[in-house]
């Protein structure tokens, strides 16, 4: 589990030995200077940690933690090639902890011995950057480089995989985490972009008597077949009263014939009303039209899963799927207060050191936010990240004096004890509040919910 040691320990190695030694290895540092690979690196990272658009003047502020002076324009030079790949190595090097926070007490979640949400997202950079990652083409001004931040994430003890950077052409469906394992028991819910009948039926298989499961929409045009081998016609299965019901057993997919139960819920008019403008406004985003079957079917939500009914029920499956927004939540963290994909410059390198060097923050805020509150089912991700961005300068100093990491620390767990609690909410209620009080509500009133949550917080 998550300890203060853990903490202290990853930043003295990757902040500081790793930082040096990578430094020297790529060639940043070509001899002793007075701005060395860790004080290049956490300048950077606990500046922008402590405020996203933290100037350049602001930046040599910050050195001063590390007892470095230097100009505006000094530090500018600093920002070459070799400056951002030191500071993706240090992400690569950081990537690969397992920070594990003690499981959330709710008891829904603990049925699974982890619950993994995944999803990416991607951040357009200058073209000139295009040899280094490729976007996705598009219009004729679009940049051509653009970056997809691929994460999984067990909303059941906190713990954070990747972020893997790849171009942000890869497709969801070909997510770098295809060859990583999920533990034995645990639930994957994401969204329609990874949805691969091939992959989920090896998911799905039960090796050496262990089982896992996953919970997904349906996709559409995917055709369904009963046991027998017939295939069935969905129009006439689907449940035509609002806040109805059904749940048939289905082999999904005319190759795969995947297992699963499929799950239907009639949605409330102006629910559905919402589905389908949200249709329209992808597809216009993609250059794309919806289709009359995509906009009829959004009137009901259309589940699948092999997770055994006794195990999860109807009403529980449609809280649980509720589950991937907290991941796009996430990101919006991420790039409002982070703003992983925003800077004051023109300049390429040193806007990819910027990219780099914020994400790093973020993942280094991630491992506090479980250090802090993750124990609390309630726990707002947006206040606590505040409590961190106060502390981040006195962290980095505390590094450098090598004293009272640990001190700053256990004040950071203080000051989210209190202050950092979702609002309740009566119309919305919070995912947490599903959650916990949700499992007596009846179907209908959960579906009539919104499948996205309206605050940004968590």
């Amino acid at each position: 589990m998550i300890s203060v040691s853990q903490i202290q320990e990853a930043f003295e190695q990757v902040l500081e030995k790793d930082a040096n030694r990578l430094a020297r290895e790529i060639g940043f540092v070509k001899r002793e200077r007075n701005l060395s690979g860790a004080d290049f690196v956490q300048t950077l990272v606990f500046g922008w940690l402590e405020k996203g658009d933290a100037s350049l003047e602001r930046l040599t502020q910050v050195a001063q933690e590390r007892e470095v002076t230097i100009s505006a324009p000094g530090f500018s030079k600093r920002f070459t090639p070799q400056a951002a790949i030191l500071l993706e190595k240090i992400l690569g090097c950081l990537a690969q902890y397992r920070m594990r926070a003690e499981t959330v007490d709710i008891p829904l979640l603990r049925r699974f011995s982890a619950v993994i949400l995944e999803d990416s997202s991607s951040v357009t950079l200058p073209t000139v950057l295009v040899k280094v990652w490729r976007g996705c083409g598009g219009s004729r001004n679009a940049s051509k480089s653009a970056v997809k931040i691929h994460v999984r994430w067990d909303v059941l003890s906190g713990e954070l995989t990747g972020p893997i950077l790849t171009d942000a052409r890869v497709p969801d469906v070909r997510s770098p985490f295809k060859e990583t394992s999920l533990p034995a028991w645990s639930l994957y819910i994401a969204d329609l972009g990874y949805f691969d009948l091939a992959w989920l039926g090896q998911l799905a298989k039960r090796v050496d008597g262990e089982k896992r499961f996953f919970l997904m929409r349906l996709k559409g045009q995917v055709k369904l077949y009963w046991r027998t081998g017939k295939q069935i016609e969905l129009h006439g299965l689907l449940p035509q009263q609002v806040g109805q019901a059904a749940q048939y057993g289905v082999l999904v997919g005319a190759r795969a014939r995947l297992p699963a139960r499929l799950i239907m819920i009639r949605v409330p008019e102006d629910v559905a009303e919402q589905r389908q403008e949200r249709l329209r406004e992808d597809a216009k985003k993609d250059g794309k039209q919806v289709t009359e079957e995509q906009l009829y079917l959004a009137q009901w939500i259309l589940l699948i899963t092999n997770v055994p009914s006794k195990l999860m029920s109807m009403a529980e499956a449609l809280i649980l799927v509720r589950l991937r927004w907290q991941i796009e939540l996430l990101f919006k963290l991420w790039k409002t207060y982070g703003q992983v994909d925003e800077w004051q410059t023109k300049k390429p390198w040193r806007i990819l050191c910027e990219f780099y060097g914020k994400l790093i923050a973020m993942l280094l805020q991630h491992w506090l936010l479980l250090l802090g509150c993750w124990h609390d089912p309630h726990r707002s991700i947006v206040k606590a990240a505040e409590v961190i961005r106060r502390a981040a300068l006195r962290l980095m100093a505390a590094l450098h004096a090598d004293a009272s990491v640990a001190r700053v620390l256990h004040s950071i767990q203080r000051s989210m004890r209190s202050g950092c609690r979702l609002n309740t909410r009566k119309t919305y209620p919070n995912t947490s509040q599903l959650l916990l009080d949700g499992l007596d509500w009846p179907i209908g009133e959960l579906a009539s919910l919104p499948m996205v949550e309206g605050s940004g917080e968590t």
